[in-house]
């Protein structure tokens, strides 16, 4: 079992930084946790980012960060995770490597004998006895889309967290063993999905919240009225099943399958109306796709359908992290969506 090391650096001072963000991210031996000591040392913080290795915002903004040279108001332990992955070339284009488990499902027991399995089990370790007093979590949306984040509960600290970078507030209570599962466990945990790769707006995004985050002396207090958040609550995952092929096109499928319009992407955190057409069906629909609610209710039915061949919506809905990747599409989901 070949587990990677997690490697520590302490303290990098801004001229050991490598000057772009491909050579930074060449230099590092592997999955790196690096430890920036602050003014106020009896108090640290955590940042964990590239779980997915096509996600580069949160590693350009570490990288900013580091070239800064800025003292944090608290210790802060910056975790680069998935470094094999993000520089397999082209370069950020692998969410993990071919054979891979996805690193950001594998944090929940049992932990078994799977290198992902294991370094997700050292990574929260390593957090819980940190006993950081917050833990973000940045992250790109899988295709087009605005900033947003994700939480599991709906309270001052996390909403103080998300106003770091975004007012967008997914409310969520899918488990999915991702690190925003373990929020309540020893800290406050927040998801930022800073919105889609290779963005500079996204890239801007990350590196805001990341230095207010680093900079600000409290970060878990808001005042009444200091920022409006927009909530979406409960969303729930479109998801292809086993068998079922995905593609992306205007023509129907010629196997069991979906095949969505390349454009839905654009639908991101826009309202899609009933009677929206979605893409097209080969087979039942309870055949090739899943929507499942957070006690494993099937609620496909209830928001799609299909009519001669063609996918559309059934009820007004909103989606988000809407991709056009068929192995994100395989291997994650389609879609989230909340009824609107």
């Amino acid at each position: 079992m070949n587990v990677p090391k997690l490697h520590v650096w302490r303290n990098p001072l801004p001229d050991t930084v490598a000057g772009s963000l491909p050579e930074f991210l060449a230099e590092l031996p592997g999955p790196t946790h690096i430890q920036l000591s602050g003014r106020d040392t009896s108090r640290c913080r955590v940042v964990v980012t590239l779980l997915h290795g096509n996600e580069p915002s949160g590693v350009s903004a570490v990288h900013a960060l580091l070239r800064q040279g800025i003292e944090p108001a608290v210790d802060l332990h910056i975790f680069i995770v998935n470094v094999d992955a993000a520089r397999a070339p082209p370069l950020f284009s692998h969410r993990m490597l071919p054979g891979e488990r996805d690193l950001n499902r594998c944090f929940r027991a049992p932990f078994d004998d799977n290198p992902q399995s294991q370094l997700a089990r050292t990574l929260l370790d390593c957090w819980q006895a940190l006993a950081p007093e917050a833990l973000i979590d940045i992250h790109n949306t899988s295709g087009l889309g605005p900033s947003f984040g994700v939480i599991t509960a709906i309270d001052p600290a996390h909403e103080a967290l998300i106003s770091l970078f975004t007012h967008r507030v997914v409310m969520t209570d899918l488990v999915m063993g991702s690190v925003m599962d373990l929020s309540g466990r020893f800290c406050p945990v927040v998801t930022i999905e800073c919105g889609g790769a290779r963005s500079e707006e996204s890239d801007r995004t990350a590196l805001i919240g990341l230095t207010q985050y680093a900079s600000l002396t409290t970060v878990l207090d808001l005042n009444p009225g200091d920022v409006i958040m927009d909530y979406f609550h409960h969303p729930l995952r479109l998801e292809l099943l086993p068998g079922a092929l995905i593609g992306y096109g205007r023509e129907l499928p010629k196997e069991l399958g979906v095949t969505l319009y390349p454009d839905l992407e654009q639908l991101n955190f826009n309202y899609v109306e009933p009677g929206t057409e979605l893409g097209g069906i080969k087979g039942e629909l309870t055949e090739v796709l899943q929507a499942k609610s957070s006690d494993d209710t099937e609620r496909l039915l209830h928001f799609f359908y299909v009519d001669r061949g063609r996918l559309y919506a059934r009820v007004r809905m909103k989606f988000f992290m809407v991709t056009n990747n068929p192995e994100i599409a395989r291997t994650d989901c389609l879609l989230y969506f909340v009824p609107a």
